[in-house]
């Protein structure tokens, strides 16, 4: 098996960007959903309640962040570690983050349609993983759903297309590493796993929300909720519900790209 495509998400919520090779530090690939959008009280923005976001589109180039969308003109900033801390909240987790300053939150309230601010994770950030699920105590994340790598397999969603009357991309599951070869759903039975020389755990199934009826190009949500009906029907799972991919965690930091080896290490961590 080998890495088919990567993709990080420099807001969290907005449009992917596909990569080559990417840097994993201790929170994940470096740049991935380290930005996230907060409402008036602090809480996270998510294309569960706002699907438009998959329309806003972010180019992350150091500190230097451009974000376009159709009918505004570009944004660009740099930004700010120095800015006002600010505390959010992403599902349980209560987050301190560095604000990014009026004109970033004018741009994104104009598009989203509500007052919205964008915030950073840096400085004084930090998020522990569920300790329900953490291969150790000190592993920690940004602004993902919860981990900080999601891996999902090619042949998988051929056997969920196959199910649909009309297949879906990729895009819809949101992956950060996307790997082809193996067998479907093979990556059920996966504690832990190499990309490259970069080893992790598998730590958790990844269950799957309205998200992905949400097309990532223009935020139109599929009236019927496919695939996630469909993929509800035969892949629920208890506690989680309907599966698709694996949450992992890097064991230390490193970098992987398109076209590394990946190697499952089924067994106890």
């Amino acid at each position: 098996m080998q890495v088919s495509a990567l993709h990080i998400y420099p807001i969290k919520g907005c449009r992917a960007r596909a990569v080559s090779t990417v840097e994993i530090d201790h929170l994940g690939l470096v740049g991935d959903r380290r930005l996230m959008l907060v409402d008036a009280d602090g809480r996270f923005l998510s294309q569960r309640a706002d699907p438009q976001l998959a329309t806003i589109a972010p180019e992350l180039d150091g500190h230097a962040l451009t974000v376009t969308t159709g009918g505004a003109s570009p944004l660009t900033l740099d930004l700010d570690a120095e800015g006002t801390a600010r505390t959010v909240s992403i599902w349980s987790s209560i987050v301190t983050a560095i604000d990014q300053g009026d004109l970033a939150a004018a741009w994104f309230s104009e598009v989203v349609g509500r007052a919205v601010r964008l915030v950073w994770f840096t400085g004084p950030s930090h998020r522990p993983i569920d300790p329900a699920f953490t291969p150790r105590a000190d592993a920690e994340t940004a602004f993902t759903d919860g981990y900080p790598m999601l891996v999902v397999m090619e042949r998988s969603l051929a056997d969920l297309n196959g199910r649909l009357e009309a297949a879906v991309p990729m895009s819809r599951f949101r992956p950060n590493v996307v790997v082809n070869g193996g067998s479907p759903w093979c990556e059920d039975a996966w504690r832990g796993l190499t990309i490259g020389s970069l080893a992790c755990d598998a730590v958790k199934p990844c269950a799957r929300c309205v998200v992905t009826t949400t097309d990532q190009v223009t935020g139109a949500q599929h009236p019927a909720q496919e695939p996630l009906r469909t993929l509800a029907g035969f892949r629920r799972q208890q506690p989680f519900g309907a599966i698709f991919g694996q949450n992992v965690v890097p064991r230390g930091p490193g970098t992987i790209a398109v076209g590394d080896a990946v190697t499952p290490l089924p067994g106890d961590r």
